[in-house]
């Protein structure tokens, strides 16, 4: 059911970046990933901006209306790394799964 969900998801990204953004297809692997890694960067900011990170400043509420758009619209910036890599949703399932057990390894031995 996972990979059924990731593989909609990864398709449907796929097929919007080729209708709106055609001209992006024609860069190098390489820009294109830099393209997109940039953007998840700027996402991350802008997660942190909703957040209370200033020690300086009044703290505000949380909106997590908002935090949420922003983890939405990384995810969205992975999709089409993950696409631009060739990962199917097996592969990155698998992948993930095998670099989860790696964490759990490393804190178990004290990493």
């Amino acid at each position: 059911m996972q990979e059924i969900f990731m593989e909609m998801l990864l398709k449907r990204q796929r097929e919007m970046q080729e209708e709106y953004f055609p001209e992006i297809e024609k860069l190098s692997k390489e820009e294109q990933m830099l393209i997109n890694t940039r953007a998840l960067i700027h996402e991350t900011i802008e997660v942190e901006r909703e957040l209370n990170w200033k020690h300086w400043k009044k703290v505000h509420p949380v909106d997590d209306h908002a935090i949420k758009e922003e983890i939405v619209d990384q995810f969205i910036f992975l999709l089409n790394e993950i696409n631009i890599m060739g990962m199917s949703s097996t592969e990155f399932f698998k992948r993930t799964q095998e670099k989860i057990s790696i964490n759990i390894a490393r804190q178990k031995s004290g990493y």
